[in-house]
């Protein structure tokens, strides 16, 4: 018997479908059919009037609620992507080609349709980036979330990270587990920021005498090939610059900071941003979300050779993406978005920006103060300050020390810094720096300047800024 999987139909493909379903339920097939209306709808002429009906039909009609499905959805972790399910259901007996005579006697009309014109260009292009193979066996730490599957998911891992990587249009995967599949394409969306081509898939899953018999995996491209290309060149144009702007950098946090730095400096938050959702939005545009400013941070950490994940969850009651870095060996995160704080300024309707360093480098318990990890893939623990951007500037204070404070106001003057801010270890020393600093008018010890003092206090994050211009 042959299977049924994608059926080898040339043009007779979905007027076929539209024959097969009253065979299946004949046979006791399931009537798991979804997202196949519109495709039908525009291949077979005498079903073109039907209607979406919802999920509730009658077995008499066998076509109602074939456009059950779902589609541009967005995963737990927060990435966007759309997932269309297609099922076929297959009897007892072969399924060959319908011969044109077999679809008029069930009354199914054909339409001649254009074939679409060859565009040789596309084509060499799409050639072009299929043929550039990589080694699976040199995936290291830039493929964190590969190395926390299971032995079967990293296999389903590489053959979907395969398809992408070679534009395949379909691919069967050893995999009967849906959710398996979506686990594994969204670690490959993690792990591989230069997928930015990708945004979603669609499942093929046969069904043979009712049971499970494969599925197969079609990534969702969103560009043509020569797009890809030029859009690969932008992307490099924008690296060699990062990296040719880069001074000579001792550590690991040192180039953490950079990168933030630079995609603070050069790119603008923006609801709006085209392709907002990859590293296009950071390289090509200069404007992006929190998704790009993550996965552009991501390609650049790689790039520094910096182990870099990103980490999806809630933000400020949003969906929101990081990143987690290990900075010479202190595993933490780097939130870069709200490190712009044009993010938050546009939120509340305000102007002006700054850089906001609060989670450079931050501890699990600094990060929880509001925001909450909901991964797909067990992350490292991050217990240690050693990396936080206030204890490596020397601006965290376990203590009201007001030398502390003469020598961290200085050393702001003398790097020319607009915005000094320092952080307290906790609630008590907050509060005593507060007091002194403006209750009682002392932070005029510090400031140099015609005796106007201007300050931000943030009682949730335990930071004082005071503007040094």
């Amino acid at each position: 018997m042959r299977k049924a999987g994608r059926l080898s139909f040339q043009k007779n493909r979905l007027a076929a479908l539209a024959l097969i379903l009253p065979l299946a339920l004949s046979s006791g097939c399931s009537m798991d059919y979804v997202d196949l209306l519109d495709e039908l709808k525009t291949t077979v002429g005498d079903i073109e009037d039907l209607k979406e009906t919802g999920s509730e039909h009658e077995e008499t009609d066998p076509l109602s609620g074939l456009a059950d499905g779902f589609e541009d959805s967005v995963s737990e972790m927060g990435m966007n992507r759309s997932i269309n399910d297609v099922f076929i259901s297959a009897g007892s007996g072969d399924i060959s080609q319908i011969t044109e005579e077999e679809l008029k006697a069930v009354g199914v009309k054909l339409e001649e349709a254009e074939p679409d014109p060859v565009d040789a260009a596309d084509e060499g292009a799409r050639e072009k980036i299929g043929s550039r193979t990589r080694d699976i066996s040199l995936f290291g730490d830039s493929k964190y979330a590969f190395s926390k599957l299971s032995g079967h998911e990293k296999r389903v891992y590489v053959e979907i990270y395969r398809a992408i990587q070679s534009m395949a249009e379909e691919t069967m995967t050893s995999s009967l587990d849906v959710d398996e599949i979506d686990k594994c394409f969204n670690c490959v969306m993690i792990d591989n920021p230069d997928f930015f081509y990708t945004d979603g898939y669609k499942m093929t899953r046969t069904l043979v005498n009712g049971e499970l018999e494969s599925i197969s995996f079609s990534p969702r491209y969103t560009m043509t090939g020569r797009e890809i290309l030029e859009k690969e060149d932008a992307i490099d144009s924008y690296v060699n610059k990062f990296v040719a702007d880069m001074p000579d950098l001792p550590d690991e946090y040192s180039k953490a900071k950079y990168i933030f730095d630079y995609l603070v400096e050069n790119t603008e938050y923006d609801l709006e941003s085209e392709n907002s959702q990859n590293i296009c939005s950071v390289f090509v545009d200069n404007k992006s979300v929190c998704q790009g400013y993550a996965m552009a941070a991501k390609y650049l950490a790689d790039e520094l050779g910096v182990f870099c994940t990103i980490v999806y969850g809630n933000a400020g009651g949003e969906n929101h993406a990081w990143n987690l870095m290990r900075l010479d060996g202190t595993y933490c995160h780097v939130d870069i978005t709200w490190g712009d704080t044009s993010y938050r300024n546009s939120a509340e309707g305000t102007d002006g920006a700054m850089k906001d360093y609060v989670f450079l480098g931050a501890s699990d318990d600094l990060i929880k103060v509001n925001h909450t990890v909901d991964s797909i893939v067990e992350l490292p623990v991050c217990d240690s300050l050693d990396a936080y951007y206030f204890v490596r500037e020397g601006r965290y204070f376990t203590e009201e020390d007001h030398d502390k404070l003469r020598e961290v106001f200085d050393r702001a003057y003398m790097d020319n810094e607009e915005i000094l801010t320092v952080r307290c270890a906790d609630r008590k020393v907050y509060d005593d720096l507060d007091e002194f600093l403006f209750t009682e008018g002392n932070v005029f010890r510090y400031l140099k300047g015609n005796g106007k003092a201007r300050y931000v206090r943030n009682r949730e994050e335990l930071t004082l800024s005071v503007l040094l211009t």
